[in-house]
């Protein structure tokens, strides 16, 4: 009777390990974030795909491709330049001396780095509503309620 509760105890113990240790992988707080860029391209792509139905000119379906390539290559270029700084970051670590200034220096440019992009990508994705005028905000604000539905 006591080794049947003491096994009892044992597997349940190790269910609440188990969930446990799956929701903290799983959770909506690690490991996902908010990916501002994918934001941005999905909105120029959803203006792309819908220009006959906001009536979008010529011009402004130009301005918004552009915005779109424009964005991704300085997204590629921010985060190839981050990637490295933390290349140099760890061969920094790896060195018998580390020194610690120089060290602090790249973790200050890479930071730099990434609050740089971080702000691009919000300037973009605001000049991306700006390319819009009110009638055709109205449209689209229509047309995402639509498809929600």
């Amino acid at each position: 009777m006591v080794k049947r509760f003491i096994v009892f105890v044992l597997l349940v113990c190790f269910g609440l390990m188990a969930s446990y240790a799956y929701a903290e992988g799983h959770g909506k707080t690690k490991g996902h974030h908010w990916d501002f860029e994918k934001k941005v391209v999905h909105k120029a792509m959803l203006l792309i795909k819908n220009q006959e139905e906001l009536g979008l000119t010529e011009e402004q379906v130009k301005k918004i491709k552009d915005l779109k390539i424009a964005t991704k290559k300085d997204v590629i270029r921010k985060k190839a330049d981050i990637e490295i700084l933390g290349l140099d970051i760890k061969a920094a670590l790896w060195e018998d001396v580390v020194d610690l200034s120089a060290l602090n220096a790249l973790i200050d440019t890479k930071y730099e780095l990434k609050k740089e992009k971080t702000k691009s990508l919000v300037a973009a994705y605001v000049e991306l509503k700006g390319v819009l005028t009110e009638e055709q905000k109205a449209k689209l604000k229509a047309l995402c309620k639509k498809v929600k539905k």
